[in-house]
């Protein structure tokens, strides 16, 4: 039998409209004075009214404005900013925003064995609960994800918050989220083949991952409408909390075996791409998943197609932003699909550049009926 680590996630999860008053129960008052504070402009305005007060009262060099994306670079000059033994040593690591803002925090509190507590703003990703932070070029260029030893101390959800944000992030979220499910069933299924015995953890990984697949098509429009109109509802409740701490816990307990297959690849592929920089994670994981069920002939791309029209995810590259006619946009995002270090090749049959624009045509044929 082959060795999974399980990690299951934050030590604790609080979602409910006042959950962020429980950080003064979480933490010593002294690491809440001493905090360090990472969160970007948009996010600190939307979350404002909600702050519970050790956050509200730190000083201005106790904050940091985060923007673009979670680099080597950044995380190394903070750190050498905090260093314990300095006047302005950190207590407490907090990241509050999206994706990149949080991987951002969380790499820096693993980098100086502080505590941390996640903030999610939008319901992107299920970064805020995730023991692993996504690296980029500071330039935007995807270099993939680190797993660390341990996930957040705290995440706390308030979903106020996140009904303020553009529901296109919620949309990018649920894409993302869906993934669990079609990419895991690719790996799990090619370990099945091979007569591979999977562990109990894996077992109940794919079983969470289905469920959040049953949750996302059947909930996700009347959470995406709930946005809309800015009404917290049960179905937006629910779909939040499969983004943020479902989608967490099904890489937790089946790791690699539920982390990331071709739809993660297409997505780190297309972001070779200036025009996609400014488009969410999920977003492009969403059209990543439609080649990747292309390539899998398997019916899902048949299935994904109209539930990502009623949803408002892309159908194919032009809504991202791509010229599906320009070949060295095309010879670029394959080129960089294809890598051999990349998650496409855990995929049971081998992929060529031939075999991938096949899909990526078949896709742009569906989705544009």
């Amino acid at each position: 039998m082959k060795k999974i680590r399980v990690q299951l996630g934050p030590f604790n999860y609080y979602s409910y409209p006042g959950a962020l008053e429980e950080l003064d129960k979480l933490f010593p008052a002294e690491s809440l004075k001493k905090a360090f504070l990472i969160h970007g402009k948009r996010a600190l305005a939307g979350a404002e009214p909600y702050l519970p007060a050790p956050l509200t009262r730190l000083e201005a060099g106790r904050r940091f404005l985060f923007s673009g994306h979670c680099s080597h670079e950044l995380v190394d000059n903070l750190a050498s900013h905090l260093a314990p033994g300095k006047p302005d040593e950190a207590g407490l690591i907090i990241g509050l925003g999206g994706g990149s803002a949080l991987d951002t925090a969380k790499a820096l509190a693993v980098k100086l064995n502080l505590s941390f507590a996640a903030i999610p703003t939008i319901a992107s990703t299920c970064a805020a609960a995730t023991p692993l932070s996504v690296w980029y070029t500071p330039e935007g260029k995807a270099l993939g994800f680190e797993i660390f030893n341990r996930a957040a101390d705290a995440v706390l959800v308030e979903p106020r918050i996140i009904l303020g944000s553009p529901v296109e992030y919620l949309t990018a979220g649920l894409a993302d989220t869906l993934a669990k499910w079609y990419e895991a069933d690719i790996l799990t299924g090619r370990e099945k083949a091979a007569g591979t015995h999977l562990p109990l953890s894996v077992r109940l990984g794919i079983a969470a991952a289905a469920a959040l697949k049953e949750t996302l098509l059947e909930k996700g429009a009347a959470a995406k409408t709930a946005g809309e109109t800015g009404e917290i509802s049960p179905e937006f409740i629910e779909v939040i909390d499969a983004i943020i701490l479902g989608g967490g816990i099904v890489g937790g307990l089946g790791e690699k075996y539920t982390r990331v297959a071709a739809a993660h690849a297409l997505h780190n592929g297309i972001s070779v791409l200036d025009e996609t920089h400014h488009i969410p994670h999920g977003i492009k994981v969403a059209y990543g998943l439609l080649v990747q069920a292309a390539l899998m002939e398997d019916g899902s791309l048949q299935e994904l197609i109209p539930k990502f029209r009623e949803l408002g995810l892309p159908r194919n590259l032009a809504d991202l932003g791509v010229d599906s006619n320009n070949k060295e946009k095309l010879r670029r995002f394959v080129e960089a699909s294809l890598v051999p270090s990349e998650s496409i090749h855990y995929l049971p049959f081998l992929v060529g550049a031939e075999r991938l624009l096949r899909a990526i045509k078949t896709v742009e044929e569906l989705g544009r009926i």
